[in-house]
Parts: structure tokens; C-alpha cells; sequence
């Protein structure tokens, strides 16, 4: 490129700076992704947003003898069409999830209910969780498949909590029970259920 090219092309660049300095770019940029987002992050989508993620949250005492679940949204506001949580005991724990039939017997079911809970005084325990959210005619499930474990390894004097998952997305883990209460994401499975 010729000197004379060079000298042009760096005026106009001046005039366009003079005319849209950097900064204002960079807050006007940021000001669409915000005003695109916002009806996401807040919910006002036709899905819910991220707001009505709901989460399974495990929490327990060291020392105590229940742990307790909680089925509740990202936003103490979403309201879900429907929730179901199921629990299974009576299986030997392996550390992973368990390959024999589970007996779902005890269940709480919640309709356009904030949360549920529950309280588990058995060791281990199968979780079976669904969250419904409805949002203007648009239907989001949710769910999880879990499998919980509270112990005392030999030697140790911690107590550790093991979850496993059955459900592609939430992934297993341990962690001292001192560093309860942990919430759990629930998995997107699709559309399903009826409003």
C-alpha cells in the first residue's frame, strides 16, 4: 500500500472514532445482548429462562440422622405446574448407581407449587425428581436420577456424602457433610407432561 493509501485510510479510521469512539461502541454492543437476554435470564421467555431451572438441594447435619430434599427453581418465584419426588431404599450401596429394580414407594407430588421436600432417615436412597414448567402454553420438564450415600469412611472421623446420577448432565460427587447444603441442577429432558 502506497504512503497516499495509507494516509487515507487512516483518516477515515480518525473520522469514524471521532463520529463512534470505542467505549460507546463497547456499551452500545453490550446494551443489545443485555435488552436480547434480559427475557431469558428473567424468565419472561416463552420457556421460563433460566430462572426456572429448577434444583434438587441435599442437605444434612454431621451427626444427624435424616437427610433432607429440597425440589425449588433458580428464582423463589417459579411457580411449577407440577413436582414429583420419589424415593427408593433397601438396595446395597456400590458406588454407583443401582442396577436392580428400584421400589418407588414413597412420593411427594406438588401441582403449581413453589417447592417440595422431604426428609429421608434411611441410608442409602434412590432419588426419582420431575419438574413441570409452564410459561405461557410452553411446557420445560425437568428431571433426576440419583443415588445418595452418607458415611463415615475407616479411619476417618469425616462423614461424606456420595451421589451418583442415572441422568445424562448431572454428574456424581463427594463432599463432607460440614459443606452441606449443595444444590443439584436438574437435567432438561423436553416438553414433556400436559399444562
Amino acid at each position: 500500500m502506497s504512503a497516499a493509501g495509507r494516509g487515507s485510510f487512516s483518516s477515515g479510521r480518525r473520522r469514524l472514532e471521532e463520529l463512534a469512539p470505542l467505549p460507546f461502541v463497547g456499551v452500545a454492543l453490550l446494551l443489545v445482548v443485555l435488552i436480547i437476554a434480559t427475557p431469558v435470564l428473567t424468565g419472561q421467555s416463552p420457556s421460563g429462562g433460566v430462572l426456572a431451572q429448577p434444583e434438587l438441594v441435599v442437605d444434612a447435619l454431621p451427626g444427624n440422622n435424616s437427610t433432607h430434599y429440597y425440589v425449588r427453581g433458580l428464582s423463589t418465584t417459579a411457580r411449577y405446574a407440577e413436582v414429583n419426588l420419589g424415593f427408593a431404599f433397601g438396595f446395597a450401596w456400590t458406588g454407583s448407581f443401582p442396577t436392580g429394580p428400584l421400589n418407588w414407594t414413597d412420593w411427594v407430588n406438588g401441582s403449581s407449587v413453589l417447592s417440595v421436600d422431604r426428609a429421608a432417615y434411611e441410608d442409602p436412597v434412590a432419588v426419582n425428581v420431575t419438574a413441570l414448567y409452564t410459561a405461557n402454553g410452553v411446557n420445560s420438564l425437568y428431571a433426576g436420577l440419583l443415588a445418595f450415600n452418607l458415611s463415615t469412611p475407616i479411619g476417618s472421623t469425616t462423614e461424606i456424602l456420595t451421589v451418583v446420577s442415572a441422568t445424562p448432565g448431572i454428574g456424581g460427587f463427594s463432599t463432607p457433610v460440614v459443606d452441606l447444603p449443595v444444590p443439584i441442577l436438574l437435567s432438561y429432558v423436553g416438553t414433556g407432561g400436559t399444562p
